[in-house]
């Protein structure tokens, strides 16, 4: 999986560890949606509960030509402690490579794909350079739950373009949901962090405080339970931010935690936001963010075991409406 790197945040002074964004959710809804795509990128979709799991024999196959792909997988599989093999036999689960002329939804060359399901992962590949892209990537996607049992998980990845070895990139968080700060220490901060790392994640969110005026639900006349009561920043104080952050080149990703249960949400408005009209608030209080700071990207927070898939299939049909990135940062 993705190596973990370092977070500044100098609100606290404290440093925490968050997956690499590389997972960043571009969702395939995204990717689909925009006119105009770089030549590298990638996509993810995700799809209900399933695990690919490697409790049971493996069978791997692929053409004469990629013959020794199977080799080499059953090799590394077994050295996992699993049991594979590339030769034919009644094995259920099964990894399997094909060579494709393109593979859909990928704008560039060197193109793959990986999907999951419970009882077969297959792997399409346009090119060599793919071919082998592909399979570090699925090598990486190896995960063993609580009981040690070894899997993949659910969902389809797709890639595409020549993939170097970048220098890990350091994440700025500039944490502005767990105290209350002036909009003049914020610009600063950002300013500051921004020497460090080419995006900055601005914490506006989180589970227990909110601090991100939402004209579009004050209609309900609740947001006095859902501001913090010790304040939040409006929508002309965030305006300033996203100029002040354009002005000096600075990437501002505004960072809402909407993966969780969030509590100022939930005692305001009486509904999770997993439920239907809880949704329905979310794409409201994301669309005021976007209206206010016109963002490339927005973290919608982190992904844990317990968030609902339905959500997250909203989650992906909302980034293609709205054209907008929202990312997932990984647990």
């Amino acid at each position: 999986m993705n190596s973990p790197s370092k977070i500044i945040d100098l609100f606290s002074g404290t440093q925490r560890l968050l997956r690499r964004v590389g997972c960043l959710l571009v969702l395939a809804g995204t990717i689909l949606a925009a006119d105009a795509q770089p030549k590298k990128g990638r996509f993810l979709a995700l799809f209900g509960a399933q695990k690919f799991r490697l409790d049971n024999t493996v069978f791997i196959s692929t053409d004469f030509e990629h013959r020794s792909v199977s080799t080499e997988m059953a090799k590394w599989l077994r050295s996992e402690g699993v049991a594979a093999s590339n030769a034919f036999h009644k094995a259920r689960n099964r990894i399997s490579f094909v060579k494709v002329a393109s593979v859909p939804g990928a704008k560039g060359s060197d193109a793959w794909q990986i999907e999951v399901k419970a009882k077969r992962v297959t792997v399409a590949f346009t090119t060599e350079t793919a071919l082998q892209n592909a399979i570090a990537a699925l090598q990486g996607m190896l995960e063993q739950d609580e009981a040690g049992r070894r899997y993949f998980p659910a969902g389809t990845r797709v890639d595409w373009g020549v993939q170097h070895q970048p220098q890990p990139k350091r994440e700025a968080v500039a944490d502005a949901a767990t105290a209350m700060r002036s909009v003049d220490e914020l610009e600063t901060v950002l300013k500051q962090l921004s020497t460090k790392s080419g995006e900055v994640y601005l914490m506006l969110v989180s589970t227990d405080k909110w601090r991100m005026q939402c004209p579009s639900l004050e209609a309900a006349r609740l947001t006095d339970r859902l501001y913090s009561t010790d304040g939040y920043y409006n929508t002309r104080q965030l305006e300033q931010l996203a100029a002040t952050a354009k002005r000096s080149r600075i990437e501002v990703i505004p960072t809402l935690e909407l993966l969780h249960e969030n509590k100022p949400f939930t005692e305001a408005f009486g509904h999770s936001v997993f439920s239907v009209e809880g949704m329905r608030l979310v794409r409201a209080a994301i669309e005021d963010c976007i209206d206010a700071m016109h963002p490339k990207k927005i973290c919608i927070g982190t992904l844990s075991p317990n968030t609902d898939m339905r959500y997250l299939e909203f989650i992906s049909s909302l980034a293609s409406m709205l054209e907008v990135e929202l990312v997932i940062i990984e647990s």
